[in-house]
């Protein structure tokens, strides 16, 4: 009776700031209206995180938070890394309050250990998802850098091989730019654009560089600028070095994506532990304090 009254205080005690932070939901709603729904779970209760953040005030300052705006401003742009920094923090307390509430909700209905497990249980999946979620723009990036390298050495070698065969590397680029529609390319068709606009091709390239921000494609395009200044002297054996560079690399890149598959299976299976360990220890705990 005493785990169920107090699951029931706590309930309540809870249900306050997330009646507050509902209140004032509706203030950003100009906010959630901006976020891409397809990116981002739940987007549409990110209200209640914003709320949260302005209550709570948040200090983004911290080398956490400019490290989630530095990736998101890889990912969506540098002006909009400041917002999109602030959708993450929205999303993470979005689920940690709702989370939290529906453990305890859970709890009070089923009542006694039993309730007690599933609000405990629910309350520490609640804390992970948080956690985890500070590296939802880390995790993003690394799949787009993987994306990038995946098809960055097939890339370079269809532009040497082109170069080789006469083709200005203007139009090379192009020609390359245009035969795919996975990310590498689409980063691509912005240099050729710019090219066409009549920005230089040192320029465009270093703003594809800037935008794409692996150490590998860096140095790629630090190299073929420095060409491109010699008058072109150097380009065609540059195409040709960095392509069976980036060869290399790739089967590299590859075993290393195998080991960090098999290190993050590590967290669930943790978490498989710690809820059984739950689920045996409240029985046990009960049955004592009812002795």
């Amino acid at each position: 009776m005493a785990i169920s009254i107090g699951l029931l205080i706590a309930l309540i005690i809870i249900s306050i700031p997330l009646i507050i932070f509902i209140m004032k939901a509706e203030k950003y709603a100009a906010y959630v209206d901006a976020i891409d729904k397809d990116d981002f779970f739940g987007a549409q209760l990110f209200g209640i995180g914003f709320a949260c953040i302005e209550m709570l005030k948040i200090d983004f300052s911290t080398d956490s938070a400019v490290k989630i705006r530095s990736e998101a401003g890889i990912l969506f742009g540098k002006r909009y890394g400041d917002f999109y920094l602030r959708v993450n923090y929205a999303q993470r307390f979005t689920f940690l309050v709702l989370f939290i509430y529906g453990a305890l909700l859970f709890g009070c209905f089923s009542g006694g250990v039993e309730g007690l497990s599933i609000a405990v249980l629910g309350i520490i999946a609640a804390i992970v998802i948080f956690v985890s979620y500070a590296g939802n723009y880390e995790d993003r990036l690394e799949k787009l850098n993987y994306s990038y390298m995946r098809d960055f050495p097939s890339a370079v070698s269809t532009i040497a091989l082109l170069v080789n065969a006469g083709m200005f590397l203007r139009d090379a680029w192009k020609q390359v730019a245009y035969s795919a529609d996975r990310p590498l390319y689409m980063q691509m068709r912005l240099v050729a654009e710019d090219m066409n606009n009549g920005i230089s091709e040192g320029d465009a390239i270093f703003a594809f560089a800037n935008r794409c921000g692996t150490k590998e494609i860096r140095k790629f395009c630090t190299l073929i600028i420095q060409a491109i200044e010699k008058g072109g002297r150097d380009l065609t054996d540059s195409l040709t070095k960095q392509s069976d560079l980036l060869i290399i690399e790739k089967r590299e890149l590859a075993l290393q994506q195998g080991e960090k598959a098999s290190n993050k299976l590590m967290m669930p299976i943790g978490m498989i532990f710690l809820g059984i360990l739950v689920m045996i220890m409240m029985p046990i705990l009960g049955n004592m304090s009812a002795a």
